[in-house]
């Protein structure tokens, strides 16, 4: 049975009906909400949508979750098309929830939320909403999302991992800006950022605080079997944040944070500073560092020596091809990447350093994906011209992020030797050509 929950955006008021109702059946797939061929691949391609929610799930009771939701307004499309000929755009938020056990996946709620938003609301960065999920402590559930633009006619699907096996992981805290007293959705945040952190209790509490020095590793290229080291066991120093109603805490230097109410637990939820402009790349020193993927170490320490970086990365890439206008295309591209792979993997570390990352940016966004409960298949090719590349990612359980995925290192081909040599040759490597 699915909910059926209208909403209507107007200036400051909101209505909303909630009718919680619940179903169930069961499913053998890992991933019930992928079904047998179907490719999932646009949930890397930029550009596909000007559609861009953001999602987080907030534990408020042992029962009852929350998917908190946010939807900027300057990304819909508005007409007259409403009884009375104002400009509205209206918006449908359809959603399932699986409880995932062993091998087997069981529907356990579904809905539509129907969001009518005026345009006032332009005027606003963003708009921001909470459906109610029924989620017991104890276990965990994939949720699958998909947000559409009724009058552009366009859809946005995520898949999130709702995690409720303890008290304690990070989606049992909420993380709230203090000047605009909105919910935070990235915990990517810099030096002058000032948020509220809101265990589920809604009390104050003192929160006992592990700090982590910048993760700045790089994995391996995929032809080295050599998997990827989980790093952050020891923290380099601990400390506790007596918090009241009127306190905030603010990350004062680069590194991981992770904030807990029990220092007996692992779990809790995890900040990150890495540094001004993220997840852009603006600086000479963020354009320099993902070269790494394309220069060999003594090469590297080179360029990392040059006093002046944006030359020794300009020179870089002027010396790949004598175009001026195929470097900038060269550029263009190749930090694209690495900014849309800190927007999709970004963990404890810029989503660049990742495995995905690493791939993403020499590959580009697969022409296949599978996705089950633990782990991605990415497959590039189409298998007419040449052989098909494809990389297993497994999902890493943690305490710090429920998007860390290792790359699976085995006797597959890669053609990284050969994907490295053709970007350092000009051209854009692509495993059709």
């Amino acid at each position: 049975m699915k909910k059926r929950i209208a909403g209507r955006i107007t200036g400051g008021a909101v209505v909303l009906f909630l009718l919680l109702a619940m179903g169930r059946c069961t499913l053998e797939q890992p991933l019930p909400v992928k079904r047998p061929g179907k490719n999932l691949s646009y949930l890397y391609i930029p550009g596909r949508t000007p559609l861009q929610p953001q999602y987080r799930v907030y534990h408020s009771t042992d029962s009852v979750s929350l998917l908190r939701l946010k939807i900027v307004p300057s990304q819909l499309l508005f007409n007259q098309a409403d009884e009375k000929g104002n400009y509205v755009s209206y918006v449908d938020v359809r959603y399932r929830l699986f409880l995932t056990r062993k091998r087997q996946a069981s529907l356990v709620d579904s809905g539509v939320v129907h969001y009518s938003i005026d345009p006032k609301m332009l005027r606003s960065r963003s708009v921001e909403k909470s459906i109610l999920l029924r989620c017991r402590l104890g276990d965990k559930y994939i949720l699958e999302v998909v947000m559409i633009d009724q009058i552009r006619k366009m859809a946005v699907q995520n898949f999130i991992y709702v995690d409720k096996r303890t008290r304690y992981s990070s989606q049992n805290y909420m993380v709230v800006d203090v000047k605009t007293r909105h919910q935070v959705f990235s915990y990517a945040l810099d030096t002058g950022d000032a948020v509220k952190i809101i265990y589920r209790d809604q009390r104050p509490h003192d929160y006992f605080v592990r700090y982590f020095r910048p993760d700045t590793t790089l994995p391996a290229p995929p032809n080295i079997k050599v998997g990827s080291p989980f790093l952050l066991k020891k923290p380099d120093s601990t400390w506790t944040v007596h918090y009241s109603d009127t306190e905030y805490v603010r990350l004062p230097r680069r590194g991981i944070y992770q904030f807990s109410v029990d220092p007996e637990v692992e779990d809790g939820i995890t900040l990150c500073n890495f540094g001004p402009y993220f997840p852009k790349i603006l600086s000479p020193r963020q354009m320099a560092e993902p070269l790494a993927y394309l220069l060999n170490k003594r090469e590297m320490r080179a360029l990392m020596r040059r006093p002046n970086l944006k030359l020794a990365v300009d020179e870089f890439w002027l010396g790949t091809t004598d175009d001026v206008e195929k470097a900038r295309q060269l550029v263009r591209i190749y930090y694209n990447r690495v900014y849309y792979a800190n927007i999709y993997f970004t963990t404890w570390k810029e989503g660049w350093r990742t495995d995905r990352g690493m791939i993403y940016i020499i590959y580009g966004p697969p022409d296949d994906l599978s996705k089950t409960v633990k782990k991605e298949v990415w497959t590039y090719g189409d298998g007419r011209n040449t052989e098909k590349i494809s990389f297993t990612f497994v999902k890493v359980d943690n305490p710090f992020s429920n998007n860390v995925y290792n790359l699976a290192r085995g006797d597959a081909v890669t053609r990284w030797v050969e994907a490295v040599r053709t970007w350092r040759q000009g051209n854009i490597f692509s495993v059709n050509y």
